[in-house]
């Protein structure tokens, strides 16, 4: 029964959308595909592993995620916090099922083209999950871009058409260092926007930072639907020119650089401000490490980067001990910086500049941390 829920369109909406995902053309390349099963194509395989050893032996293959081989699905696994409950939570987070969307015509709209496409859903629940390949075999400062085919399906009737009436979060992302973390800083994520009932061209660029990339697919529904589904198909990882600068905006990509930090889950009250006093780093490095995230509007759930210091508040690379003592400079004293201390304000309280603050310090940025001690003197 649940299988004919979630194939269930009808055959006219199927024809109608046959049309429009078709009218789309994918971008030029430079060069082959360098993903392997790019189509989603048969065979479908079990994911492993099961984590829970109180129930399955080690290996065991997770049932639920069935992925076209070549792919791999990632989820944020609900319970790990307060903020992602499994049951009782409004709305509740699921681990998405993973499944061949390969129905016959009665949804012959949800395969773009070949015999198969890859879907996954959540029921009655919300997710931050999608799929990844790791592609291996790259030369290093290489430009690539990702390109792949997406749609949804969300609504709480059993058939039809989506409702319209959902935040999908649909995006595409490239690891240029190739990892397969999808929350790690390192992925260079698209600008998100949802596609329902119809395919859409999803595409993000990077260069190479390794001799492996990782291409990921994502994507965060806002509310707990009874068929929250994301179907996939028609994915490619291409070498491209670089982007020639031309004065308007047209710069070559230029990759980030890793930054170690750890990953937050935003809480009731919470804003960009609050976190960074409470971290003890500037507001303006936490919107940077978070680009993707509104600085006026922070969802409850929300994950965070929180650059340059751990959960603890301790910097992981910690500033450089200041060159001068304060037995060389009258008047010189040590001061170890509390919450809500910043440049500015110490600046104001000490009646000195910033730019002495720092030069006393061989401070390269305006960001101080709880704990650090810098040198004061006029």
């Amino acid at each position: 029964m649940r299988k004919s829920l979630k194939n269930g369109l009808i055959l006219s909406l199927a024809a109608g959308l046959l049309f429009a995902g078709s009218a789309v053309a994918a971008p030029s390349a430079d060069g082959p595909n360098l993903l392997e099963n790019p189509g989603f194509e048969a065979p479908y395989v079990k994911q492993c592993c099961q984590t829970d050893l109180s129930k399955y032996y080690p290996g065991t293959p997770i049932g639920e995620v069935q992925v076209a081989h070549g792919w791999f699905g990632w989820w944020l696994q609900p319970d790990l916090d307060p903020q992602h409950p499994s049951a009782g939570g409004n709305p509740s987070w699921h681990r998405p099922e993973w499944r061949e969307a390969n129905c016959g015509p009665v949804c012959a709209n949800r395969v773009r083209s070949g015999n198969d496409a890859q879907k996954y859903f959540t029921f009655f629940s919300v997710h931050d999950a999608g799929m990844y390949q790791q592609v291996s075999g790259i030369t290093p400062g290489t430009l690539l871009r990702f390109s792949i085919y997406m749609q949804a399906w969300s609504t709480d009737n059993d058939y039809g058409p989506s409702n319209f009436v959902q935040h999908m979060g649909m995006r595409v992302g490239i690891d240029p260092f190739g990892g397969t973390d999808a929350f790690s800083p390192n992925v260079v994520w698209s600008t998100s926007f949802d596609t329902f009932d119809a395919w859409g061209l999803y595409t993000i660029e990077a260069a190479a930072q390794s001799n492996a990339v990782t291409v990921f697919t994502r994507s965060t529904p806002l509310y707990g639907s009874q068929h929250n589904d994301i179907y996939l198909d028609d994915a490619s990882l291409v070498a491209v020119s670089p982007r020639a600068n031309n004065g308007s905006g047209g710069a070559a990509f230029q990759p980030p650089t890793p930054v170690p930090g750890f990953r937050y889950v935003v809480q009731r009250g919470d804003s960009f401000y609050r976190i960074a006093l409470r971290f003890g780093i500037s507001q303006a490095a936490l919107i940077a490490a978070n680009k993707n995230a509104n600085p006026n509007i922070l969802d409850l759930g929300a994950v965070l980067f929180i650059p340059g210091v751990s959960p603890s508040g301790e910097p992981l690379n910690p500033p450089p001990a200041p060159t001068l003592s304060p037995s060389q400079l009258p008047g010189a004293f040590l001061y170890v910086v509390v919450l809500h201390d910043n440049l500015s304000r110490l600046s104001l309280r000490f009646g000195i500049s910033i730019a002495r603050i720092k030069q006393l310090n061989d401070l390269v940025s305006d960001t101080i941390r709880i704990g650090q001690t810098l040198i004061i003197a006029p």
